[in-house]
């Protein structure tokens, strides 16, 4: 599929489905999430005009349907929410079907108060006279009508429900643009139903179907706030991308209730004065999770951390990274992304983390979550944080400043994150990285140094940092940059 083209999606809501929440689904995040996208420029629902079934129908024009395929607009189909899913799961029918642009007549951009959709089905060897008769006759006559404003024609290239016609057949749409009065009935309009050309047309169509739709609303894309990207499942991720936009990208990825800031120094070197004579472009965000992700976000595990990271890049128009680096949860994130998304990315570094989770692990998860609601993010924090710093490290600025980042953290965010953590074993997959890696622990992390080591990943070093802990980075800032160094 290439080129313009028309999206159309009919719609029978089911016995089951409640209505109210149908409307709400579909005009505050159905709709607007494609809006969101460049290549959907126009999106409108309308209802039924004619008493038939399907009741509803959701219209979009496409500037090129080969995004079509691309995962940033089959995610939304792939990655649905909870919501969608539920809502979804009550229809009686959902019929989904894509045609390319063959022709426009009109000058009118829409929404029109009143849409007429002809469909026809012809043999292949009959395509030149019936494109023929409509271009030079029936187009003409049609916008005679009082309250004509436009016609657009389509060829069928993705099938909906029925699928594709036989082989040697085509699907022709015609969706006429009126005015809400208009003269559909009239004179003018039979006179373009009854000449002998249309005649002889239509004696060679083999199947025809026609719908009334009056427009009931416009979406508008999803409102984002400023310096975010909101994902298809309504999780935020905050981002930041700083320096010269002809470097090579590093992006980096946080721990577990931290924000991007914990790569405040790092981003600040690799920006600015740079390593080994090369500066580079740097984009931070905060996974899913820091704040808390709408009620219809599906659960965190860490396949959907991967794809949130590849779904930022793509809305951020960027095809491949030089290095993905992450810290403890954005470790296995990173290492996650080489498996994924190998295309993506060139290096990745993984920090202070494992490659699958233990029951240990997971007992203690659950233990921080019950400190949480018991007592408070406060306390939380400050068990949390003396854990990730060395001890002569507890007063720092930097334990401080991560305290205050851990305080601010979703609780119920922070919940949802640690499903992810108790949920995975990337051992399985880790022979078909083929992305050169880099593995660091701070020599303070209690086993992990020891356990990163015997990682296995083909063409990845290890490095220890010196008198650091969970986050090297923040301890022991110089021989971290020394070991990022030698490996960019």
């Amino acid at each position: 599929m290439n080129g313009p083209g028309y999206l159309a999606v009919a719609i029978q809501p089911g016995s089951k489905t409640d209505n109210a929440a149908f409307h709400e689904w579909y005009n505050t995040e159905h709709g607007p999430l494609r809006l969101r996208l460049p290549f959907i420029l126009t999106g409108d629902r309308y209802r039924e005009n004619d008493g038939q079934k399907p009741e509803w129908s959701a219209v979009y024009d496409v500037s090129d349907l080969s995004w079509l395929d691309k995962r940033i607009y089959t995610r939304l189909r792939e990655e649905r929410s909870q919501r969608e899913k539920a809502v979804m799961g009550t229809f009686e029918s959902l019929d989904r079907k894509i045609y390319r642009t063959v022709s426009t007549r009109g000058d009118f951009k829409g929404p029109a108060p009143v849409q007429v959709a002809v469909s026809m089905t012809l043999k292949d060897a009959d395509l030149d006279d019936f494109n023929k008769w409509y271009e030079e006759e029936h187009i003409n006559m049609l916008s005679k009508i009082p309250g004509w404003l436009r016609t657009r024609r389509f060829e069928m290239v993705v099938g909906g429900l029925k699928g594709m016609p036989p082989a040697g057949q085509t699907e022709c749409l015609a969706i006429h643009d009126y005015e809400e009065k208009n003269g559909q009935g009239g004179p003018e309009h039979k006179a373009a139903q009854n000449t002998p050309w249309r005649t002889k047309v239509m004696e060679k169509v083999v199947a025809k179907d026609r719908r009334d739709w009056a427009h009931h609303l416009t979406f508008d894309a999803l409102e984002e706030p400023s310096s975010s990207v909101i994902t298809t499942d309504g999780a935020e991720l905050r981002f930041q991308l700083e320096g010269n936009p002809s470097d090579p990208i590093i992006v980096f990825v946080n721990s577990i209730l931290t924000n991007f800031h914990i790569w405040d120094d790092v981003a600040k070197v690799l920006t600015t004065t740079g390593v080994n004579g090369k500066t580079y472009r740097v984009l931070r965000y905060n996974p899913r999770g820091y704040s808390q992700q709408a009620a219809r976000s599906n659960p965190t595990r860490f396949d959907l951390l991967a794809d949130d990271l590849e779904y930022l890049l793509q809305r951020l128009d960027i095809e491949k990274v030089h290095a993905v680096v992450g810290v403890s949860m954005g470790g296995v994130t990173s290492i996650n992304f080489a498996i994924r998304h190998p295309g993506m990315l060139e290096k990745f570094v993984a920090c202070d983390c494992n490659i699958a989770s233990s029951p240990a692990n997971n007992s203690a998860w659950g233990e921080r979550i019950e400190l949480g609601k018991s007592k408070g993010m406060s306390a939380l924090a400050d068990v949390t944080v003396k854990r990730w710093f060395t001890q002569p490290n507890h007063e720092s600025a930097n334990a401080k400043k991560t305290t205050q980042m851990v305080e601010q953290a979703s609780l119920e965010g922070f919940a949802q994150n640690t499903g992810a953590l108790c949920n995975y074993d990337l051992k399985e997959h880790l022979s078909s990285i083929k992305t050169p890696g880099l593995l660091i622990a701070g020599d303070g992390d209690g086993k992990l140094p020891e356990a990163m080591q015997k990682f296995g990943i083909l063409n990845t070093s290890f490095k220890v940092i010196p008198d650091a802990g969970h986050l090297p980075m923040l301890e022991n800032h110089d021989a971290f940059m020394e070991a990022l160094a030698g490996f960019l």
